[in-house]
């Protein structure tokens, strides 16, 4: 008999006892994909209404004011990005405090890692992309601090392209937050998932 696949994996038809009990996960893992989920169905709603750059936040008024619930699906989309990083922080503390990320989870544990920066990334990636003088305030302090880096000024073009002090939007930050960020977000979690359950559960070692 062959080694279960990716479905099984998944959705197992067993599970060890005591994996489910709720003081083992405080349901943080899930509270963190249901805001993704959130945030991927909202996004997409605002994609066809929001336009990056010099219009950003004019567009944001127009779906405040003018699009049917658009204020709805704004503060919705809002508040789902800020559930989604107070859950993942809180799902990374629970894992030190139930030393959880021991062998042989090493592997889930830097993926979950690579999940929480992604999600502040994305979060404040977000932030720059509802345009106005705050946006272009933060967009010059994520670009001062990146520059510092190795190749900062290469890394520093290629994610925020040229944003103003008066509009942190930009057509390089919109890709980012709604294809790559997010698409790289969502394969990690799957990828989180099968490996939760190829390790054997959540309860702590």
């Amino acid at each position: 008999m062959g080694k279960p696949g990716f479905i099984q994996h998944i959705r197992p038809r067993q599970l060890k006892s005591g994996t489910l009990q709720l003081r083992n996960t405080f349901c943080l893992g899930g509270f963190s994909f249901l805001a993704f989920i959130l945030l991927t169905i909202s996004g997409v709603l605002l994609l066809f209404f929001y336009s990056p750059g010099e219009a950003a936040f004019s567009s944001l008024s127009e779906i405040d004011s003018a699009l049917p619930y658009g204020g709805l699906i704004r503060s919705l989309h809002f508040w789902a990005g800020q559930l989604m990083v107070v859950s993942v922080f809180l799902h990374m503390v629970r894992v030190v405090w139930s030393k959880a990320y021991k062998p042989l989870r090493e592997l889930n544990w830097v993926t979950g890692v690579m999940l929480f920066v992604l999600t502040v990334v994305l979060d404040y990636s977000g932030y720059l992309l509802r345009g106005g003088q705050e946006s272009g305030a933060a967009a010059s302090v994520g670009q001062t601090l990146v520059k510092t880096l190795p190749g900062g000024h290469f890394f520093s073009t290629i994610f925020f392209g040229q944003p103003s002090s008066l509009n942190g939007s930009t057509l390089n930050v919109f890709v980012w937050h709604v294809f790559i960020l997010a698409g790289i977000a969502g394969f990690l979690q799957i990828f989180h998932f099968w490996r939760i359950r190829k390790d054997g559960g959540v309860r702590p070692l």
